[in-house]
């Protein structure tokens, strides 16, 4: 459950007063018309616009013209005025990325068109404030401010065991939300690579987690490769997906992977819960919630095995998450950053093209901040209280890097959009 905060840009066409025509427009083949686009954006995020006259009813539906502003201002007092854009890289007909820059820093950022005429903006996003002079210090510093607990690292991979750059609380567990699954994509892989599986492999949709995702929506019996499943399970974590492979991998070969992939405390995911199973869990209450975490691995399996999870595939995922953080401390999965070097260190010495490919399908990175990397692959998890991210990173010279952090707050939900700001910048500074 990975989010993006969304938002705007500039284009300094009209920054300098230029006026493009229908017809110029039509000439350049869509640019001249983002470009533009991005003017008028700019001019209703500094006040000055018509917001209906730039995004279309969809857009102004989900993000009010208060709420841009509000974006703005948070921005601009972060970064002083906007001053201009830079690296501007048209993706598509209606889509271009862009680094709206300010007078102490840059952000990221990316528009979509609508492409029906008159071409409104049906999509923008600024995917994180970089100040000028961004360093380590600051952002441990950053870190440090957070309420809750919170950690993160930088890890260079060779061999050995990964090696730690810089970090803050790296080896304190962290409940990581759906980050866990990165462990169930290693095993999968290990067992394709033993040749015990095939990504091609067909397994009926059965055991229904609790509504959402893709999978969910398939009829019971439907048959999914393998492959399918586990891209559903990265890229979108889809929870079914998840669970049909917990269970088709097996609790031998996840505890294997967990200790293959160095876990400082393995029985913290033994058994490895399924989605359904943490759902029902955290809705038992928080007497069962101690119970399980006071539980020894083999009493676990047992209270997991007795749980009803008959009517949990129709249950509303309200009734346990958005109204703040639940059981966060006993009823999750734990690791910490340097846990999750670890297992993301397994994935790259398994060295299959397919998992690899999987961990790209989502970079949860802005276009300019992942050109600067050859290969990016993510996980990240999320739910109140709750949020990691990590990476794995491999620069043009071929060195390979874990970048990850955590952040829990048993008290209240976590601002994931200053979170993922947080992270985006630890991003950058791992290339230096």
């Amino acid at each position: 459950m990975d989010g993006w905060r969304h938002v705007l840009k500039l284009a300094l066409v009209l920054l300098l007063g230029i006026s493009v025509t229908g017809t110029a427009m039509a000439q350049t083949g869509g640019e001249a018309l983002l470009r533009a686009r991005m003017g008028e954006v700019v001019a209703v995020m500094q006040g000055k616009g018509d917001p209906a006259r730039t995004f279309d009813t969809r857009f102004l539906a989900a993000v009010p013209p208060d709420e841009l502003r509000a974006l703005a201002n948070q921005l601009v007092a972060q970064g002083g005025p906007i001053t201009g854009i830079a690296d501007f890289r048209r993706e598509q007909q209606g889509s271009a990325t862009f680094t709206l820059t300010f007078a102490k820093g840059t952000a990221p950022a990316r528009i979509e068109l609508n492409p029906a005429a008159p071409g409104l903006v049906s999509g923008l996003r600024i995917f994180g404030f970089t100040p000028d002079g961004d360093s380590l210090d600051k952002l441990d510093g950053e870190f440090a401010t957070l309420p809750g607990k919170a950690g993160f690292a930088i890890y260079r991979l060779a061999q050995g065991r990964p090696r730690l750059i810089r970090g803050r609380a790296a080896d304190k567990p962290f409940a990581v939300g759906s980050t866990f699954k990165l462990y169930v994509l290693a095993a999968l892989a290990r067992q394709v690579k033993d040749g015990k599986r095939h990504w091609n492999d067909v397994v009926p949709v059965s055991g229904k987690s609790f509504p959402g995702g893709t999978i969910h929506t398939l009829p019971d019996g439907a048959p999914v490769t393998v492959h399918t499943l586990a891209s559903l399970m990265i890229a979108i974590s889809d929870n079914t997906a998840t669970d049909i492979l917990v269970r088709l991998v097996g609790q031998e070969d996840l505890a294997r992977e967990v200790e293959l992939a160095g876990h400082a405390r393995p029985e913290a995911l033994a058994p490895m819960m399924t989605t359904a199973q943490l759902f029902a869990l955290k809705r038992s209450g928080a007497q069962t919630a101690a119970a399980y975490a006071a539980a020894t691995p083999a009493e676990r399996e047992g209270m997991l095995a007795a749980l009803d999870l008959s009517a949990i595939s129709s249950a509303d995922p309200g009734e346990v998450f958005g109204h703040g953080p639940v059981a966060i401390d006993t009823v999750e999965w734990f690791a910490s950053p340097a846990d999750l070097a670890g297992v993301m260190d397994d994935l790259r010495r398994l060295d299959s093209a397919e998992a690899f490919a999987i961990l790209a399908i989502n970079p949860a990175m802005d276009a300019s901040t992942a050109r600067g990397w050859r290969r990016v692959g993510y996980k990240g998890g999320s739910e109140d209280g709750v949020i990691s991210m990590t990476w794995l990173l491999q620069d043009k010279d071929g060195a390979w890097s874990v970048v990850t952090g955590s952040w829990n707050d048993a008290g209240a939900p976590v601002d994931a959009s200053r979170f993922e700001m947080l992270m985006l910048r630890l991003a950058k500074l791992a290339r230096r």
